[in-house]
């Protein structure tokens, strides 16, 4: 669904401010078309990312933990990262939950696309499931990565989105639509 913009760009007054392997983070104007008022943002250009909702063949869930710097501590959260330029979200998902974990499964399928702050970020993120996963090699991590598998039991996940335990917010959002998914084929 697209719908028309209220403001318009006004590009030659854009600006780059960082740009390094991550992200281009730019100030970027533009203008009302109801008042003609201008304003400047400012937007960080990040690739797209995949969260993996991963199930075993005994329905547990495939979790990692991983350190986060913005928040300065481990987080709990989906497997996933970033898609590489022109990566179709399903084999980048499962292609990070091998990656990660050393766990491989069905063909992945979507369970939606969202953006994934769009008030600073130009990146969307698609939420994809893959099930009847097992253990088929040792994780393969980035350099800097340093990742714990964790086995969840299906039944636990309320309480954990519940009392935090799960607060990586796109990993929340991916986890409550898969919840939401389970219960009406219920």
């Amino acid at each position: 669904m697209t719908t028309e913009a209220s403001w318009v760009p006004e590009p030659e007054s854009d600006r780059t401010i960082e740009e390094n392997w991550l992200f281009r983070l730019r100030r970027e104007r533009y203008r009302s078309s109801k008042t003609g008022l201008a304003h400047d943002y400012f937007v960080m250009h990040l690739a797209d990312a995949v969260s993996v909702i991963a199930t075993t063949t005994d329905r547990r869930l495939i979790l990692v933990r991983q350190f986060r710097a913005g928040s300065g501590r481990d987080s709990l959260e989906t497997p996933g990262g970033l898609l590489n330029p022109e990566e179709d979200p399903l084999t980048a998902g499962a292609r990070e939950l091998l990656e990660e974990t050393g766990f491989a499964g069905d063909p992945p399928v979507s369970l939606g696309t969202v953006w994934s702050n769009p008030s600073l970020m130009s990146s969307k993120i698609t939420t994809i499931l893959i099930a009847n996963a097992r253990k088929v090699s040792g994780p393969n991590l980035d350099h800097g990565e340093e990742v714990d598998v964790e086995l969840v039991e299906t039944a636990d996940l309320p309480a954990m989105l519940r009392d935090g335990r799960i607060d990586h917010a796109l990993s929340v959002l991916g986890l409550y639509g898969w919840m939401l998914r389970e219960r009406a084929r219920a």
